[in-house]
Parts: C-alpha cells; sequence; structure tokens
C-alpha cells in the first residue's frame, strides 16, 4: 500500500465518521425542535383548559368532557415528548439515572450525582424507569 493510498484511506475514514457524527447532531437538532413545538402544544392546551376551568367556575359548572379531552391530549403529547428525549439519549449514547435523572456515560455503574447503583433496566429523558 503506497503513502498516496494510506492517506486516502484515513482521510475517506474520516470523512465517513464526520459524517455519521453530522447526521446524529442534525437528528438531535430536529427531535429538540420537535420538543419545543410539542411543549408549546402543551402550553397554549394549558392556557385553554385554564380559561375554561375559570369559565366554568364563574358560571357554576361541573368541569366537563372537553377539559378530559385535553387532559388526555397532554397525555399524549407528553408520551411523544419522551420518547423523543430517549431517542436523543440513544443518539448521544448515554442514558439517565433512574433516581435522579442525570445524564451519565453508557458504561457508568454509579451515578455521580446522586450515587444510586445503575442497572440494566431502560431509564427514560425524565428519569422514570420503563417497565
Amino acid at each position: 500500500m503506497s503513502v498516496l493510498d494510506s492517506i486516502t484511506k484515513k482521510v475517506t475514514d474520516t470523512a465517513k465518521a464526520a459524517a455519521k457524527i453530522s447526521g446524529s447532531v442534525v437528528e438531535i437538532t430536529k427531535l429538540n425542535m420537535s420538543i419545543n413545538a410539542e411543549e408549546e402544544k402543551v402550553r397554549k392546551l394549558y392556557m385553554e383548559i385554564g380559561k375554561q376551568v375559570y369559565e366554568d367556575y364563574i358560571d357554576g359548572k361541573p368541569l366537563d368532557e372537553e377539559l378530559m379531552r385535553k387532559c388526555i391530549k397532554i397525555d399524549e403529547i407528553f408520551d411523544n415528548i419522551n420518547e423523543m428525549k430517549e431517542k436523543i439519549l440513544e443518539l448521544k449514547n448515554v442514558k439517565a439515572c433512574p433516581n435522579c435523572g442525570t445524564i451519565l456515560a453508557i458504561d457508568m455503574e454509579y451515578c455521580h450525582k446522586c450515587g444510586r447503583k445503575q442497572d440494566d433496566d431502560t431509564v427514560d429523558a425524565e428519569g422514570e424507569k420503563d417497565e
């Protein structure tokens, strides 16, 4: 193998590694943007719920099914956000401590913040165990 072939191979390998890393960065950025959009939807629904609850309160009405539907929609949005956060952890090759939510290297056995022993259970981005 000539020196030129060796240099060409190293440049090609480096370019492939950089492309893989930049692809992950782009995907993480897209996921973060999606999370922000989903969180904005939740904020709007919170405002609608608050306004509706207050109007019902003023009118002396019991809470209705529309509020229940909005609460269910918020739960669905939070599930979606947690899935995206889990994907980000996966792309970054890290995990979240199930006790305190601190981001840890995938191979860490103990959390450096709370000291909890890490196990093999899947943990979501909010630090909650998946069952």
